[in-house]
């Protein structure tokens, strides 16, 4: 893994212009996605639990960041006992995450909270494990957010964002759609919302550069198997 060099903490962190800009998806359009996210998508967030669980020892805590409906969240739980938070932004998304881990049968076990990944309301090393999917290139501030997910991780620990590179093709996106099984419509519709995304989205080189603002002691950014994402790890 590459080791980083760490700059001044107290140099401001830029905000990036974001469409969310600190107010998340809420109302019809949070209850769309979770629909769409529970037909479409289940096995992907059982892939990462399964992750997750590679990296974590029973008992151990981890935090999702941005969890949306909390299906992620929700399958960790089933595999083992942890302690585990979700943080999103959105006040809809915490309640339809917390109906959706009580429908599961895991509600006691996870806990969701609305919050800020640039602000969280949590103490300095306080979590294991840190996760974030398809989320970091919609953060106000993702420098911010880094040195939160640094502040509250406990020593050691690791955190990994997963979500879409700028430098993903038309043709891998096409491909990554394809294989989600969706009607001609939701198809089409999927596609241009993955390339609307791709707008927001980073580069390797833009990673590096936030990652080299933080004190994560080392990174490693791999490109993912979807050909669409990067996954990045951070340690403490």
């Amino acid at each position: 893994m590459e080791s980083t060099e760490f700059a001044d903490e107290s140099q401001t962190s830029p905000k990036v212009a974001k469409g969310y800009k600190r107010v998340g998806m809420e109302g019809f359009i949070a209850k769309w996605y979770d629909k769409n996210a529970r037909r479409t998508t289940q096995e992907q967030y059982k892939t990462w639990a399964k992750m997750v669980a590679e990296n974590v020892a029973e008992g151990g805590s981890v935090l999702e960041v941005a969890p949306g409906p909390g299906y992620l969240a929700i399958e960790l739980a089933k595999r083992g006992k942890y302690t585990i938070v979700g943080l999103d932004i959105s006040r809809t998304f915490v309640e339809i995450a917390q109906n959706n881990a009580t429908e599961a049968g895991v509600g006691a076990a996870v806990e969701f909270r609305r919050g800020d990944a640039a602000h969280m309301p949590f103490s300095d090393e306080t979590f294991d494990f840190i996760i974030s999917t398809a989320a970091f290139k919609n953060f106000a501030d993702p420098i911010g957010a880094l040195r939160e997910m640094y502040r509250v991780l406990r020593v050691h620990g690791k955190a990994v964002i997963i979500d879409m590179r700028r430098d993903a093709s038309d043709e891998a996106i096409r491909e990554f759609v394809k294989n989600m099984g969706l009607s001609r419509i939701g198809s089409l519709t999927t596609n241009w919302t993955f390339r609307s995304l791709r707008r927001t989205a980073y580069t390797k080189n833009q990673f590096k550069d936030y990652i080299s603002k933080t004190k994560f002691r080392r990174h490693d950014i791999r490109d993912s198997q979807d050909s669409i994402g990067f996954e990045i790890w951070l340690e403490k």
